[in-house]
C-alpha cells in the first residue's frame, strides 16, 4: 500500500503534465515553422515582384529581426522584474 495518498486521489496528475509540456512542444514548433514560411514568402514576394536585392532584403530582416528579439527580451525579463519577492 502506498503511503503518498496523492497518487490516489489524482492518478493521472503525471499525465496531465506531460500532455502540457508536449502542448507547449507542439505550439513553439507550429510558431517556429509558420514564422519561417512566412519569411520566406515575404523574401520571394520582396525580390520577385517588388525587384529588391538579396543584399535588401537581408539587411531589413536582421533589423527586423533584432529589434523583435529586443522587444521579446525586454517582456521576459520585465515579467521577472516586476515578480514581486
Amino acid at each position: 500500500m502506498p503511503t503518498d495518498l496523492a497518487c490516489l486521489r489524482e492518478p493521472l496528475a503525471h499525465i496531465r503534465r506531460m500532455e502540457k509540456a508536449v502542448d507547449s512542444v507542439i505550439a513553439f514548433l507550429m510558431s517556429v515553422v509558420t514564422a519561417a514560411f512566412t519569411a520566406l514568402s515575404l523574401a520571394y514576394i520582396a525580390h520577385y515582384n517588388f525587384g529588391l536585392s538579396r543584399q535588401e532584403i537581408r539587411t531589413s530582416a536582421l533589423a527586423a529581426a533584432a529589434i523583435i528579439a529586443m522587444l521579446m527580451a525586454v517582456e521576459f525579463f520585465g515579467k521577472k522584474l516586476r515578480k514581486p519577492k
